[in-house]
């Protein structure tokens, strides 16, 4: 049981930490991919964001969630706050990004189900990792 539990553990995040280094390696198309599904990003922050357009400095929140959680969940290094704020960003990922339920329709459709389908999945994942903390294995070798 121990050997599975740190085995999920780890497989779990290596699709955010992928992800996130894919991400960062694409900023602008990340920086497209928010402007595009119109989330909404409050121009009162544009002032301190240092000449960063808004949606850019959102990729690059994005991608340090997505690396430094990720990572966190992989090693067992306060696993359960981590995987707290991977739950809230991937729930955000369906609502935001596949909305199928919002008029989609044919290839779109399936697509942005499948993907929303899959998220719900990760976040039972991450739920277990919240309810068991780090487990064996783990750096930090007790419960969070």
């Amino acid at each position: 049981m121990n050997i599975a539990y740190t085995l999920g553990r780890v497989f779990i995040p290596i699709l955010f930490v992928v992800l996130g280094i894919q991400n960062a390696m694409n900023i602008g198309g990340l920086a497209k991919l928010l402007t595009d599904n119109n989330i909404l990003v409050p121009d009162e922050i544009v002032p301190y964001l240092g000449g960063i357009p808004k949606f850019e400095a959102l990729g690059y929140l994005i991608v340090a969630i997505e690396i430094i959680c990720g990572l966190m969940v992989l090693i067992g290094l306060k696993a359960r706050w981590a995987a707290l704020v991977l739950i809230v960003f991937t729930a955000c990922s369906i609502v935001f990004v596949h909305h199928f339920w919002d008029g989609m329709a044919g290839p779109d459709l399936i697509l942005h189900r499948t993907e929303a389908l899959k998220d719900i999945s990760i976040i039972g994942g991450l739920l277990l990792v919240v309810a068991i903390g780090s487990g064996p294995g783990a750096m930090d070798r007790e419960r969070d």
